[in-house]
């Protein structure tokens, strides 16, 4: 769970809505469904518009993952060296037949399931065993390899990508729905110009409850959540280029234990294994 997501929108609830009551605001005030419905329906309208309807429903549910997290730690990268320096030396001892069983039912694989971290991670398996596939079969050599991989990473970070942007572009079109709601409201109070002081000013407050809303939405809410989903992509990325690098590296002849040094140097430096950390890991390997 994404701890910072949550975090951060009850800090900006709390110091909007408690400075709002420390100076004695009329909370009732806020309460103007009319507005709601008007931001909201031209919020949600206009993010349908920006995409096919396809895309959009990536976009509804990329939503849950500014609060899921990536799920991504310094154990998954603990389990991913593990992983591939048992298939490095099972390839290395036996050569490809060693490791064919696993790939043709990887899921189904006990190698695989020791590194649950790994295994129940749909996209780095994915690039894990295709690209062992290819290495095994003898196909492609470690440059074509390497191109393949990038090839596969890099259409999958656009894909995600489009999440992200398209939520940043309904942000930033809050303010300008809460303007129009605004406006409606105004309009609405001129019908009422006629009326005692309070009628009115109760009217141009609903109104101006519109842009609140719309400012408020665009830069305390949606603007994090697309910028949280973007990190949840960046730490994707991360991890299948360094399943890139180990296994580019190994592919092109470099002793197991090399091969995962390029994989463990591709890692950012708040999630990479330490060298004692490496040690650890590899005595795990053979005990296993």
């Amino acid at each position: 769970m994404n701890i910072s997501a949550i975090i951060s929108i009850v800090v900006v609830s709390a110091g909007v809505f408690g400075g709002f009551a420390m100076a004695h605001g009329p909370f009732h005030v806020l309460f103007q469904p009319s507005e709601y419905l008007v931001i909201g329906g031209a919020g949600i309208g206009a993010l349908i518009g920006y995409a096919p309807l396809n895309v959009t429903k990536k976009i509804f549910k990329g939503f849950p993952m500014a609060f899921k997290g990536s799920g991504i730690n310094k154990v998954t990268y603990y389990q991913l060296m593990g992983l591939l320096l048992t298939i490095f030396n099972v390839i290395r001892k036996e050569g490809v037949l060693g490791i064919e069983k696993d790939l043709s039912d990887p899921h189904a694989s006990e190698r695989f399931n020791k590194y649950p971290a790994i295994s129940h991670n749909h996209h780095a398996m994915d690039l894990l065993v295709g690209s062992l596939r290819l290495f095994v079969d003898g196909v492609v050599n470690a440059f074509d390899l390497d191109k393949l991989m990038e090839t596969e990473i890099d259409t999958h970070h656009k894909e995600m990508e489009v999440v992200p942007t398209l939520i940043n572009k309904m942000a930033d079109a809050f303010p300008g729905i809460g303007i129009v709601a605004a406006v409606l409201g105004i309009i609405i109070t001129m019908q009422y110009l006629d009326g005692p002081p309070s009628e009115i000013g109760h009217h141009v407050a609903a109104a101006l409850v519109g842009t609140m809303l719309g400012i408020l939405l665009s830069y305390g809410y949606v603007q994090p959540i697309a910028s949280a989903i973007e990190m949840v992509n960046h730490e994707n990325h991360v991890l299948l280029n360094a399943i890139r690098a180990g296994v580019v590296s190994f592919a092109g002849g470099a002793p197991p234990a090399v091969a995962l040094e390029f994989a463990r140097k591709s890692i950012e430096s708040d999630m990479r294994p330490t060298e004692q950390e490496m040690e650890e890991i590899q005595q795990a390997a053979r005990a296993k």
